[in-house]
């Protein structure tokens, strides 16, 4: 067949592709047009692909193919340029991404006309479609041609869209970037094998030799590179760079593969992990999360299995062929699922998805025992998920081999099925319980990718924090309060909490004001918000909406100095009961910056007044209940806050203890600090308090002076009324 009639039927082809496009771009859009001719290349590559045995495989050395060893290399070079061009052609109008844009106009354009000069036709369609005792022209010649027409056509459409040389630095950067993972990902299996031959024949892959452990730990690093270069991503960047991943690894695996095999089951992918390397690229285009839920929870663990247990020939050499398409496609399948799980492109699923899938995978593998039994009529060797060999019993020892030996066998027509009962119901089950046990690896990388997105979050939440304290202050040092003339004031305002995923408010749109000076009551029953609004308060919650100022600072922007007019009595204390209470005190004014001078006044009088005098040297883990709650509030009042925040302080002291607690309260206030305490004790509250507020639900009632209160009922009868009478509103 002539030069010209080849390039006939490719232009002829060309022009075809371009009439359809046009026409659909003007009635539709011209995405459109472009996701039309990504189909019409994938399709007449496809054909072309499985229309003739990929023989570059077959070469062993550049020096074994069929011309010069510096042709051989740049026609590998130009077989792995175009299946880069043609995938990120066919994904191009798919995606809105200008990365695909500048890595087909600034890098693939100018290295595929550069190819097309170095006898692109008369090599890599010789060096594809090679055999010696076939001379001339042949069908995946003609589709080659075809191919490269399309390709031309295509980057003619991408130049015609944006035809601007230019390039921004930072999309400079991230092109160049790009460049190593992309074409990583796309190079030809055999590449190694063709480039080195079998020079490297002495590093063997197999028995967890060094080589094996290399190949093993390159496997797991990888998939962390990814996650770590993808994470931060938006997820259409995320699903791109795993559907390219995806598609080219299906397309380098096809390699294996002839139209004809089709036509002889035993030659099918059938195999577990060979599925994976179709099923994949079909799961991330079309979101098909009943399939992905499969391979997610089947196709990593027998993938990991077969990295550890490789099934090729112990004397092949790690730059073959056979080993690196073996590790490629297995590593593949092994950590895709878990990244398109980890970069949230796939939600993470739930134990009964997995018992689905385990389902699924039973039936999968009767369906498995039975072809290789019906097929091993037709051909030798066919063992899909090793059910049919002693190749897994080998490696385990003798008693594997003779649970193997255990056979049934029996004629049906012609056809000799024979089966290895108790062997693979072992098989079946061991695996299946070992699925089960990887819900706990899972639920580790789970744990560790939360961490990932919780510090990430954090890091932006300070740098927000930092930019708006700043503005905020307006030059002012970041020591001084938000609201310089605040005073000694405690504020909510308009605040609100809500506990993660939660459709419902602790708390919702709280008001208050109190003053220096004042003991302020905080009633309300328990599960109404009163420990979600002091812990919010002193930093412990986040805030989910409005603002807490404690003495003018921000809470939210300014944590640590709000902190510092802070002291805190939880309802659950935690000391650190192996120190002494001397030793726990100075713990707690060193983390203050409270001087020693200051100490040396403010111990000794509390540890008095608290007679906590001849035990202060003591362990914690000695005191009694009374005893530990009093040190917890000399710890809180070390440092003399402006805000003192009791939860609940007066439980289990005795009554001495809660006279000297109430004493303490009124000293503080008295020299113009604020004191807030919750409590269930009313007579303590009323007896103590100038103000009170009273929450319910979530939602606080108007603040009142007792002295209001007091005109008109008791505080046990207001509050009853508040908590329990006014039910008939809601």
């Amino acid at each position: 067949m002539s030069h010209y009639l080849l390039l006939l039927i490719s232009l002829t082809v060309a022009s075809i592709a371009s009439v359809i496009t046009y026409f659909i771009s003007r009635k539709k859009t011209w995405k459109s047009g472009l996701k039309v001719y990504g189909i019409i290349l994938i399709v007449f590559f496809f054909v072309r692909y499985f229309s003739y045995p990929d023989q570059a495989r077959n070469i062993v050395g550049l020096i074994d193919g069929p011309f010069s060893a510096g042709v051989n290399f740049f026609a590998l070079i130009g077989i792995w340029i175009e299946l880069t061009l043609i995938v990120l052609l066919v994904l191009y109008p798919f995606f809105k991404l200008n990365i695909i844009k500048h890595l087909i106009k600034f890098v693939l354009t100018p290295l595929f006309l550069l190819y097309l000069g170095f006898s692109h036709f008369s090599v890599s369609m010789q060096l594809i479609g090679y055999n010696e005792e076939v001379l001339g022209w042949t069908f995946p010649h003609i589709m080659f041609l075809v191919t490269t027409a399309l390709i031309m056509y295509g980057l003619f459409l991408v130049w015609k869209k944006d035809y601007s040389f230019k390039l921004k630095k930072e999309e400079l950067i991230r092109l160049l970037i790009a460049i190593v993972p992309v074409f990583l990902a796309s190079m030809p299996m055999y590449s190694l094998q063709i480039i080195f031959g079998s020079q490297l024949a002495r590093y063997k892959v197999v028995d967890l030799s060094s080589t094996h452990r290399i190949f093993i730990y390159i496997s797991i690093i990888v998939p962390f590179l990814i996650y770590f270069g993808l994470y931060k991503k938006d997820e259409e960047s995320k699903r791109f760079a795993m559907t390219y991943l995806s598609l080219v690894t299906m397309i380098t695996f096809a390699a294996n593969f002839y139209y004809l095999d089709f036509l002889t089951p035993w030659s099918w992918p059938i195999h577990l992990c060979n599925t994976a390397m179709f099923l994949l690229p079909l799961i991330i285009i079309f979101r098909m999360d009943k399939l992905f839920y499969f391979t997610y929870f089947i196709n990593v663990f027998g993938a990991l299995m077969a990295m550890l247990m490789p099934n090729y020939n112990a004397t092949t050499s790690y730059t073959s062929f056979t080993v690196i398409q073996f590790w490629y496609n297995h590593a593949i399948a092994y950590f895709v699922p878990l990244l398109l799980v980890g970069l949230k492109l796939f939600e993470r699923p739930k134990m009964k998805q997995m018992f689905y899938s385990l389902l699924a995978f039973s039936g999968y593998f009767i369906l498995v025992i039975i072809l290789n039994s019906w097929f091993s009529n037709y051909a030798t060797g066919v063992d899909f998920f090793f059910t049919n060999s002693d190749f897994i019993a080998d490696k385990l020892g003798k008693w594997a081999r003779n649970i193997f030996a255990i056979n049934v066998s029996f004629n049906i027509g012609d056809l000799n099925f024979e089966f290895h009962p108790l062997y693979q119901v072992l098989f079946l089950l061991v695996y299946v319980g070992v699925a089960f046990a990887m819900w706990f690896v899972y639920s580790l990388g789970y744990s560790i990718s939360d961490s990932l997105v919780a510090l990430r979050f954090e890091q932006k939440r300070i740098k927000l924090s930092e930019f708006a304290l700043q503005a905020a202050l307006n030059g002012r040092s970041k020591e001084e309060p938000m609201e310089a003339d605040s005073g000694v004031k405690l504020e909510l305002r308009n605040f609100s909490k809500k506990y993660g995923r939660s459709e419902h408010f602790a708390v919702k749109d709280a008001s208050l004001t109190v003053y220096g000076g004042e003991i302020f009551g905080f009633l309300g029953p328990n599960g109404a918000g009163k420990s979600t609004t002091i812990k919010a308060i002193v930093g412990i919650h986040t805030i989910t909406e409005g603002s807490i100022f404690v003495c003018g600072f921000d809470v939210e922007k300014q944590p640590v100095m709000a902190k510092q007019q802070i002291g805190y009595v939880p309802d659950h204390y935690a000391l650190y009961e192996k120190l002494t209470a001397r030793e726990y005190i100075n713990y707690i004014a060193d983390i203050y910056s409270v001087t020693n001078e200051e100490r040396q006044k403010r111990i000794p009088y509390y540890t008095k007044l608290f007679n906590l005098e001849e035990a202060f040297d003591n362990q914690i883990k000695t005191f009694s209940h009374g005893m530990k709650q009093k040190v917890a509030i000399i710890a809180a009042l070390i440092h003399e806050p402006k805000l003192w925040l009791l939860d609940e302080p007066l439980t289990g002291l005795d009554p001495d203890s809660i006279y000297q607690v109430k004493e303490v309260m009124k000293h503080h206030a008295s020299k113009g600090n604020i004191v807030m305490f919750s409590s269930h004790l009313i007579d303590v509250v009323e007896n103590l308090c100038q103000r009170i507020v009273v929450i319910k639900k979530g939602h606080l009632f108007e603040p009142i002076p007792l002295k209001e209160v007091h005109e008109k009922t008791t505080l046990e009868q207001y509050y009853l009324n508040k908590v329990y009478e006014e039910k008939k509103d809601e």
